[in-house]
């Protein structure tokens, strides 16, 4: 769930919760039903390239020098693992997927320099619903994912 204004300009991912309510609603509640544009690929991956990318990868360098992981910090860094495979999956498909449609994809069109391998076991512990902490050595990883999201990004402008 979530949630936006009926312009979808505000929210979590706006262009993103846009694509989401456009290709799978499951209305709970309805008085008017909305019929926002689509957004474009371009508009897609403008927005990307932005805050999303530039918090992320803030995040990410922040684990990766990190000496231990905290207990309130179990899930974002779950999620900086992950984040790879939703950017390369959004930005390339201009489609909202799950982490699982995500890590699919990449399996079949990863970028150069991304390891999708780590990002495989971070999925492998979000299905499991387990405590990431085994996977904390991964964060030697995240400086070269920033990278390889950075190049691509970078390379479709």
């Amino acid at each position: 769930m979530f949630w936006a204004d009926r312009h979808f300009v505000i929210g979590r991912f706006p262009p993103l919760d846009r694509i989401d309510y456009l290709d799978r609603p499951l209305v709970l509640l309805e008085r008017e039903r909305l019929r926002p544009a689509r957004p474009t690929l371009a508009e897609i991956r403008a927005y990307l390239r932005g805050a999303p990318f530039a918090n992320w990868a803030e995040r990410a360098r922040s684990f990766a020098a990190a000496a231990a992981l905290d207990a309130k910090d179990r899930k974002p860094y779950l999620r900086a693992l992950l984040y790879p495979a939703r950017l390369c999956y959004a930005y390339t498909t201009g489609r909202m997927g799950s982490n699982d449609d995500a890590v699919a994809f990449l399996h079949e069109r990863p970028p150069a320099g991304l390891d999708v391998a780590s990002l495989e076991q971070a999925l492998t512990c979000r299905r499991a619903a387990a405590d990431p902490d085994p996977l904390f050595a991964l964060r030697s990883v995240l400086p070269a994912q920033v990278e390889a999201c950075a190049a691509l990004i970078g390379s479709s402008q």
